[in-house]
């Protein structure tokens, strides 16, 4: 009796597993079978696992690479900064790197030393060395992409402006640039676009061009929406109603130009230091760093293109309270304090994650993170402790930093 006893507890075990095989095989197929679950399913998985999972099958590479289940994911987050300073303040090491988030968050930069780091797009850097060949970085493997030069490139006309790049869209990017080519007016000038594609590895003109007047600058490019957008100075009272009272955007698609409203803020200096204009998780900031001031107002570009509006202020009297370094001296009265002299590195928005944004704010010597909700604030780099400036150089405020978002891309 007992060993029938066993053979039948052993038949139901048998039967239980196979029951059970049999029900996760069918959930499977379940899951396999309905593409909407399976978008999901992987939706939940890290960007970073994307890749791995295309191998799977025709299937999963199928859906991952659609525009469909791209315009899903959520935007790209920036967990850290790329901080570049000039190599004549310091003597060592000139490229430098700040978590956001997690202190352990430390990717492989040896290529980014090689380099000057001229603008950001979601995870690609475009850079240019000394001997003016440019190239587009990925901080996500380390790597350098050169660009090919293009004919018009003689070094007295040709500039590169701006790194248009949307893995939600396509893992291709394009490099926006213009020859400047100077007209009968005094002060004026025609500027052609040309654009580069990593898809075809080519440059080619566009039918686009326009003409500036006297006035009218470029700094760095911000990509938003498809468009590569600069802020136009106005210094010339005289020319009230001339293109500069407009801002202007290179739609990259369609190879088109725009014009949005200017922001309302002066935009005459050239000097990073003085300006912040960037773009995070879609949305197109722009603030202001006034000499002296004792706020500042980030403005907000509303998705229509209809206006600017204040969406924070951040007050820098508490951070000017316990950061004293933050209020120049006089050179001639050492005894009398100035108001903050501040900067902007960087803005990230956060809401998407449920938490709150905040601003990367460099004082003399230090970079601070500033919670644009609850305004809390804290240091998270000493440069002075940091780095090994040269000590012919003691006044941190003259540092002009390039800080660049360090986003995961998409195609790891």
């Amino acid at each position: 009796m007992m060993h029938i006893s066993c053979t039948f507890k052993k038949t139901n075990l048998g039967m239980a597993m196979s029951l059970k095989r049999s029900c996760t095989s069918s959930s499977q197929e379940v899951v396999l079978r309905d593409e909407d679950l399976l978008t999901l399913i992987l939706l939940r998985v890290p960007r970073t696992r994307h890749n791995l999972l295309k191998s799977v099958s025709k299937q999963w590479q199928c859906l991952i690479t659609a525009p469909h289940f791209r315009n899903l994911l959520p935007p790209l987050r920036a967990s850290g900064l790329f901080i570049q300073v000039p190599v004549e303040v310091s003597s060592g090491d000139n490229v430098y790197f700040v978590p956001l988030d997690d202190p352990r968050t430390a990717p492989l930069f040896r290529n980014l030393e090689k380099v000057c780091i001229l603008q950001s797009c979601n995870g690609l850097l475009l850079c240019s060395d000394a001997l003016r060949t440019h190239y587009v970085y990925d901080s996500s493997t380390d790597q350098l992409a050169s660009l090919p030069r293009h004919g018009l490139d003689t070094g007295n006309g040709f500039r590169y402006v701006g790194l248009a790049y949307d893995p939600s869209k396509s893992l291709h990017y394009k490099v926006i640039a213009f020859v400047t080519r100077r007209r009968a007016q005094l002060f004026h000038h025609e500027r052609d676009f040309y654009v580069y594609s990593s898809e075809t590895k080519t440059w080619k003109s566009s039918v686009q061009s326009f003409i500036s007047g006297p006035g009218m600058y470029f700094n760095d490019g911000v990509y938003w929406k498809g468009r590569m957008h600069w802020l136009s100075s106005l210094n010339y009272v005289s020319e009230p109603e001339s293109a500069l009272s407009e801002c202007l955007y290179f739609n990259v698609d369609e190879e088109r130009l725009g014009t949005f409203p200017r922001p309302p803020i002066r935009v005459w200096s050239n000097s990073r230091r003085s300006l912040y204009f960037g773009e995070s998780e879609d949305h197109l900031h722009v603030v202001e760093a006034r000499p002296y001031a004792n706020s500042l107002s980030v403005y907000e570009m509303k998705s229509d293109y209809s206006e600017w509006f204040v969406k924070y202020r951040i007050d820098l009297d508490p951070i000017s309270r316990d950061f004293p370094e933050i209020k120049e001296k006089d050179m001639f009265d050492e005894e009398n304090d100035h108001e903050p002299v501040v900067n902007v590195l960087s803005l990230i928005r956060r809401e998407n994650f449920h938490e709150d944004s905040f601003a990367v704010l460099e004082i003399p010597g230090k970079a601070i993170r500033y919670n644009l909700v609850d305004r809390s604030f804290q240091l998270i780099r000493d440069f002075g402790a940091d780095l090994d400036f040269d000590p012919k150089i003691n006044d941190y405020s003259l540092c002009d930093f390039t800080a660049c978002q360090y986003i995961v891309n998409l195609n790891v």
